[in-house]
């Protein structure tokens, strides 16, 4: 049994010698290593010997047991209170327990009641200690190999394997990596299916090609994490303070393409800020991706076939009277402002109308959005302002 250091404080010495010597603490798992005769003398021993339990007399001249307590817990020290007292007096053993104390036990001691305390001190003494070796073995693998570590924490969070609240403490200790004004933007990208079933010789050396260009054009700019998912999609996570980054995002993934000669699908979040904004642009672009892989083509666009409108939204549109298109908008965003022959539309059938890839038209949106042209609504609708 490892033995855990104990601190004795009673300001009578005959008391106080009975304490240390009449019992076996060895065998409860203790060694003395500390006594103190006065509240004053047991700050100072509790402060040098560092001890895991302190047993301590609550009525002392000058310095009590509960103002010993409150002292210590100044420190960065934390020791388990045992506090005795020869009066059943319920104001004191109140206080105690406010001050966090372990156990109250009553002068004098019950030999089988001080064991019993003793084993559960023990106990909770045992349990901290193998905590804090858990934490500080897992603090020094954080620190040993921040970037890898974090990358897979980070994949592990997004599947809902660690919680949020565990995330703060793995960024807290790694304190420059979000740092304020910091946004996620996510990207999902693959090469599409039907590639694979029509080639499937060149799909997987493609798909590699893919994103080794997109990681090596992803490191010269940005910070960003990395990781494929189950379904099999990959997932970029990319850090940013500008929200001109989707489009230079949009940009890339259109030079690759242009440079691979391959259909490309992708979707890409909008910036969120801080923790939240790292799954929140994982849960945008995910919800992005999934309408798009399952119906795009080897032209990169949506062929989700348009639901029917309703006579009362055919009879709105005919109402629909839009003014010019702004001039302070790209090429691709004047294309789609056009493309808008009723107040509220779908994506699908946006993308159908100006023929855009998916990478364009998920940046010109941006775009419109941020500019404050249009609005997104629920089920992948969009509203011009």
């Amino acid at each position: 049994m490892k033995l855990l250091k104990l601190v004795i404080v009673d300001d009578e010495p005959i008391l106080l010698q009975g304490l240390v010597k009449t019992y076996n603490w060895n065998e409860m798992g203790f060694e003395v290593a500390g006594q103190a005769q006065s509240g004053e003398q047991a700050i100072e021993v509790i402060k040098k010997v560092k001890p895991h339990v302190v047993l301590t007399d609550i009525r002392m001249k000058q310095v009590s047991g509960l103002m010993v307590m409150e002292e210590i817990q100044k420190t960065e020290l934390d020791p388990v209170f045992i506090v005795l007292s020869a009066y059943r007096d319920f104001n004191y053993a109140q206080q105690a327990c406010d001050l966090g104390a372990y156990a109250y036990l009553l002068k004098p001691i019950e030999e089988d009641k001080l064991q019993e305390t003793m084993q559960g001190a023990y106990q909770t003494c045992m349990e901290k200690l193998e905590s804090e070796e858990r934490y500080e073995s897992w603090e020094n693998m954080i620190r040993k190999d921040s970037t890898s570590f974090l990358q897979v924490v980070v994949q592990k969070y997004l599947q809902n394997k660690i919680s949020y609240e565990k995330m703060q403490e793995v960024f807290a200790i790694l304190k420059d990596v979000i740092e304020e004004g910091d946004r996620f933007i996510a990207m999902c990208v693959d090469l599409d299916l039907t590639y694979k079933i029509t080639d499937a010789l060149n799909y997987e050396a493609a798909r590699l090609e893919l994103i080794q260009s997109l990681e090596e054009m992803f490191s010269e700019r940005y910070f960003f994490w990395h990781f494929e998912k189950a379904e099999g999609c990959h997932v970029f996570l990319i850090k940013t303070k500008e929200n001109a980054t989707v489009r230079e995002i949009a940009q890339i993934l259109e030079q690759v393409k242009r440079e691979q000669k391959s259909p490309v699908t992708a979707s890409i979040s909008k910036p969120y800020k801080g923790l939240d904004g790292i799954r929140r642009s994982y849960e945008e672009a995910q919800g992005l991706f999934e309408p798009i892989c399952s119906s795009a083509t080897n032209e990169n666009t949506f062929s989700i076939p348009v639901k029917k409108e309703e006579k009362a939204e055919k009879q709105a549109a005919k109402n629909f009277v839009k003014s010019a298109a702004p001039n302070n908008i790209s090429e691709k965003a004047r294309m789609i402002f056009d493309a808008f022959s009723e107040e509220t539309m779908q994506a699908e059938e946006l993308i159908l109308r100006t023929k855009l890839s998916t990478v364009d038209f998920l940046s010109a949106m941006t775009e419109l959005e941020i500019l404050g042209y249009i609005e997104p609504l629920a089920g992948k609708n969009y509203k011009l302002k």
